[in-house]
Formats: structure tokens, C-alpha cells, sequence
């Protein structure tokens, strides 16, 4: 029986596979009743405007090279408006995916040993990695990812150990697809190279390294290659949105807030308490008290290890290492705007939590195959042997997945019931749930459901097409329809500025033949984009050109008392209207221009 078919027939495999099936229940039940947020309507615009093409697929999110995503992305918005049920679907696929390659990659590098469902448990649990599957658009590229590292990592080892090269196939292939998911692929990079260096291959820092490139040099070319050319595409093609760090330093309370807080309390099961100032998101607000025992916590366990194993060293100080560079990274670029409140976002400690799986592994299991890893101390340098401490560490893991569960559950709780761009297109389905076609003032939805630095795609053009087909947004209308902030539709009532009062009794401006009459406002208004009512009464239908600023509109206009919007532009101080038949009376009572607000219902 090959050792290949021996790990799969193990006891542990079935085992970790049913912990795999109790987390996607839990998942599912935490994303299902869940929503699209900000980013995700953004992606789903893209699709449906510019269709499937390459030039679609490359466009950059931000600095984000994602074509994978907006794959994903592109499937959702062709099987209908707003289809939430298969894009959580297909979140939850890739969840499947990247925690089976988690069971695989630690049976690969560990063999099939009980002690992997661990590592395994604690992946399935933490919170740390729930912002980037509760919000779609950051679990487009982040769950592939994990898919990516874990299957890249089983595989890089499995190269190591036999030398064969369908397994650095199968290693730049996960690569591959990892780097069209998500730019952290990268950092995938240096966990393989400490893989090689710290476990493979043996001696001083400079035999080491040529012992690695001279049995593996195929593996550094090809995967330098690659490397080098998705650097040099994305530094080239790829706009950077973050190009200046020079701004205030927010170093040592970032530090405090990441590293020292966010994910020393996540690693043991917390953060426990969420902050949710800006929901549906959460941010780890763990007490203060919880937060220092946490790191207590951690670094009892590692002194543990140590004192029982050898070589623990090596993987504590490469995960340190890691959780450096993301913090790094993050303070050179998204801190620098948002400050060192950013730090209790999770989002930016995903990777880091995938890595922190990977070392727990390496620091407590032997690799089988490997020149040099953690195993057992001779002599231990506490008075206990290991098997004495396990039902200790049993109950700790298990204390940590179950602390993990519920954190998570707490965080779920706030995209259920605080959730305001959910409740906005719910009222908006609502709305035009019995409407034939309403026309509607293109205007910025609030910016819970949206923010305003999404602009354009902040506005109700961009958005209520994702909805429904039953919106039009028309240049003049004799209805218009504007949302208010719970995305109910009421009649537009036009806010600003009046014309003046006509000079004939009880027709106020008259209009006669093809005569035009201009109508002063009250008060002059600035170049802005505004809506415009007049208010009239005509004897027959008429076709008439308005003029006021940068704006020249010719419409219809029916026979009898009506209204008219109509969109202006620039800076003005009078409306113009001037009939385009002969024979045609009006009389013009009110003329109003400015920003169109909620008035009564539709």
C-alpha cells in the first residue's frame, strides 16, 4: 500500500473531513442570512457593464489584481439581480476547499497523526479569519488564497522530500492560481524558501543555502521566474493606490492595536468582544485584561514547547517574523489613512492566522522526511514527559476552538441584525415590488450602505440596476422618484431655489406661439448638476426646449395642468422655455430648481 493511500485511509482523515463538515454548517448558518456590502456592488456593476473579456478580468480593484474574483463575480451578476443565495454559495465552496487543503497539507507534512486535528481545529474556528468570508468581495480573493498557501505548501514539501517534479508542478500551479486571486500570493514565497532552509537541508546560514540551490535549483528558477513575472506586470499594469507613506507615524499604536491586542487575543480564541462603529464590520475589541492574558498565554505555551522539544525556535521566530511583515505592510499602507484603529481589522490578519496553523504544526510535530525538525528532547527541561502534558493540551485546544466558535458567532450576530446596506435593497425590493418602470433621480445611496469614497459607484445609477429592471433615469419626466435613506421610493420634492412670481393673474408666466419667456430665479445657483419643476398648464401637448445655464433640453409636454423635471447643469440665474409649435398657449405658475428630497409616497 503506497504511503499516499495509507494517509487517506488513516482514522484522522474521515475525522478531520466530519470537523470540516460541522464548520460549514456553522458557516453556512452565519452566511446565508447575511449581505452584499460597499465593494461587493462594485464588482457586480463591473460585470454586468463591460461582460466577460480579459480586459475585464485584469481590471484592477483599487490595487487589487484579481481576475479570479471578478470571475466569481461575473457568474453572480449573470444569474440574476442581486442573486446573495449563490454568491454565499460559492463563498461557502471555497471554504470547503481551502479547510480540506488545510487537512491535506497537514497530513502531508506531518503524516496522519492525531495530533494534526489541532492545528486543523483551530483553523476551523478562530474569528480571525471570519471578516474576510462574511464580506464577499474580501472573500473573493483571501479564500483563495488559503486554498492556494495550503495547497502550495503540501505540495513544496512533497517536492522536498522525493524530488519529483510533478509535485513543483502541482507547487507553481497552486502558485499560479493564488497570484490571480490575491497579491499576498507573493508572500507565500518566503514560507517556502524557510520550509527549505529550516527543515530540508542542514548546517551553517551559507551551507545551507547551497546545499538548497544545488538540489533544487530547478525549483529556484522556475519559481524565481514566476515570481519576477507577476512583479513586474503588477508594478507595471497595476495602479498602486497607496504611492506615499510620508504622513503621520502611527507605528507604535498600530503595533499595539495589531499585533499586541487584535491577534494575541484571536490566536486563543477571541477577540471575544466586537466593535461595531461601522457595521456590518466588526473590529476585535477585546478587554484590555483578556487581551494581556492572551499574550501571557502565548508565550507560556511557546517557553512549553520549547522546554519539551527541539528546534521549536526556528518556526516561532519565522511566524513572529511574518506577523512583522504584515504589520509592515499594513502601516505603509492602509494605516497611513485610517491610523492605527485599522489594526483591529481582521481582514489584514487572515494570512497571518493561515501561517500561524502552519508553525503550531511545526513547532509541536515532526516532519517526517525532513533533514531537521521539532522533535522530542532527550532530556526535558521541565520535570514531565509530553504524554503526561497531552490531556492538558486537549483541553486547551478544545477551550480555544470553542472560545473561536463564539467569538465567531458574535461577529456573525452583527452582519444578521445590523446590516444597513441588507435592509436598504431589502425596502427597495419592496418597493417596486407592483411598479412598472419609475423614473428616478440619479443621487449618492447613504453611505452605510455605499461610502462616499466608492464614488461613482455611490449612486443610485449604479446601484438600483443591480436590483431591478423597473428603474429608468430619464434627463425630464412628468414623476420623478428619488429614495430616501431606508431606501423607500417617494416622490421628489425639489429643495432650493424658486423663479419669480409672473406678471399675469392666475397664469403667472404666460407662453404664447413660439415666443420664448425667460423666468428669473430668486436666487442664482451654482455649477452644480440640479433637477428642475415647472409647474404648468397647457392647451394642447407641445414640444419645447428649456434652456438654463450649460443646459438645453428639448421634451413633450402634455395638454392640461402637469409638472416637469428636468436635469440642468452649470451656473444660472433664469429658466428659458420656449414652445417649438405654433399655436400653443402655457401658462408657467412654478418654477423650483435644486436637489431633489423625499417627499410623500410614490
Amino acid at each position: 500500500m503506497g504511503d499516499d493511500t495509507k494517509r487517506l485511509v488513516h482514522p484522522v482523515v474521515p475525522v478531520g473531513v466530519g470537523m470540516i463538515a460541522l464548520q460549514l454548517v456553522f458557516r453556512a448558518w452565519a452566511l446565508y442570512p447575511s449581505w452584499f456590502y460597499t465593494d461587493d456592488y462594485r464588482l457586480l456593476y463591473d460585470a454586468r457593464a463591460d461582460g466577460l473579456s480579459w480586459s475585464y478580468l485584469s481590471a484592477p480593484l483599487d490595487s487589487q489584481f484579481i481576475p479570479f474574483g471578478r470571475f466569481v463575480a461575473w457568474v453572480v451578476a449573470e444569474s440574476g439581480h442581486v442573486n446573495w443565495a449563490l454568491a454565499a454559495t460559492i463563498t461557502l465552496g471555497l471554504q470547503a476547499l481551502a479547510s480540506l487543503a488545510c487537512l491535506w497539507m497537514l497530513v502531508r507534512l506531518f503524516s496522519p497523526r492525531w495530533a494534526v486535528l489541532a492545528p486543523l481545529g483551530i483553523y476551523l474556528t478562530t474569528a480571525i479569519v471570519m471578516p474576510a468570508f462574511m464580506w464577499w468581495a474580501a472573500s473573493l480573493n483571501q479564500l483563495p488564497w488559503q486554498v492556494a498557501c495550503f495547497l502550495a505548501v503540501g505540495a513544496w514539501v512533497s517536492y522536498l522530500r522525493t524530488g519529483r517534479t510533478s509535485w513543483l508542478a502541482a507547487t507553481l500551479g497552486a502558485l499560479a492560481f493564488g497570484l490571480l486571486c490575491y497579491v499576498k500570493t507573493l508572500l507565500v514565497l518566503p514560507v517556502l524558501v524557510f520550509l527549505l532552509l529550516g527543515y530540508f537541508v542542514s548546517g551553517s546560514p551559507v551551507q545551507r543555502v547551497r546545499a538548497a540551490l544545488a538540489r533544487f535549483w530547478p525549483a529556484a528558477t522556475t519559481v524565481g521566474i514566476l515570481a519576477f513575472v507577476y512583479t513586474a506586470y503588477y508594478l507595471t499594469q497595476v495602479p498602486q493606490v497607496f504611492t506615499d507613506s510620508a504622513g503621520r507615524s502611527v507605528a507604535s499604536d498600530l503595533a499595539e492595536t495589531m499585533l499586541g491586542s487584535s491577534l494575541s487575543s484571536g490566536a486563543v480564541g477571541g477577540p471575544w468582544t466586537w466593535l461595531d462603529s461601522n457595521p456590518p464590520t466588526g473590529y476585535a475589541d477585546p478587554p484590555a485584561l483578556a487581551a494581556a492574558v492572551s499574550g501571557i498565554m502565548l508565550v507560556l505555551i511557546v517557553v512549553t514547547c520549547f522546554l519539551l522539544r527541539e528546534r521549536t525556535g526556528r518556526a516561532v521566530l519565522f511566524f513572529c517574523g511574518y506577523a512583522v511583515l504584515a504589520y509592515v505592510l499594513l502601516l505603509t499602507s492602509r494605516a497611513q489613512i485610517a491610523g492605527a484603529f485599522i489594526g483591529a481589522e481582521y481582514r489584514y490578519l487572515t494570512d497571518v492566522a493561515v501561517i500561524l496553523v502552519l508553525c503550531l504544526g511545526l513547532i509541536t510535530m515532526e516532519v517526517p522526511g525532513s533533514a531537521e525538525s521539532s522533535i522530542p528532547r532527550q532530556g526535558p527541561l521541565l520535570p514531565l514527559r509530553i504524554h503526561a502534558l497531552a490531556p492538558v493540551a486537549l483541553v486547551l485546544v478544545a477551550a480555544v476552538c470553542l472560545s473561536g466558535l463564539i467569538s465567531s458567532a458574535t461577529y456573525a450576530h452583527i452582519w444578521h441584525n445590523n446590516h444597513p446596506g441588507a435592509a436598504y435593497v431589502e425596502n427597495v425590493q419592496e418597493s417596486v415590488s407592483e411598479e412598472d418602470q419609475i423614473p428616478v433621480a440619479d443621487q449618492a445611496v447613504p453611505a452605510t450602505v455605499i461610502p462616499g469614497y466608492s464614488q461613482p459607484y455611490n449612486t443610485t445609477r449604479r446601484l438600483l440596476p443591480l436590483v431591478s429592471d423597473k428603474f429608468r433615469f430619464p434627463d425630464t419626466t412628468p414623476r420623478l422618484a428619488v429614495l430616501d435613506s431606508g431606501g423607500h421610493v417617494r416622490q421628489a420634492v425639489i429643495n432650493g431655489t424658486t423663479g419669480e412670481a409672473g406678471p399675469v393673474r392666475d397664469c403667472g408666466w404666460r407662453v404664447v406661439g413660439g415666443k420664448a419667456v425667460t423666468i428669473p430665479l430668486v436666487d442664482p445657483v451654482f455649477n452644480w448638476s440640479w433637477w428642475g419643476r415647472i409647474g404648468y398648464l397647457a392647451t394642447s401637448s407641445t414640444r419645447v426646449r428649456i434652456t438654463a445655464g450649460d443646459a438645453v433640453v428639448e421634451t413633450e409636454l402634455e395638454s392640461g395642468v402637469h409638472n416637469l423635471f428636468v436635469q440642468l447643469e452649470g451656473t444660472f440665474d433664469e429658466v428659458e422655455i420656449k414652445p417649438l409649435q405654433s399655436g400653443v398657449k402655457m401658462c408657467v405658475d412654478q418654477v423650483e430648481v435644486g436637489n431633489p428630497v423625499p417627499g410623500g409616497e410614490w
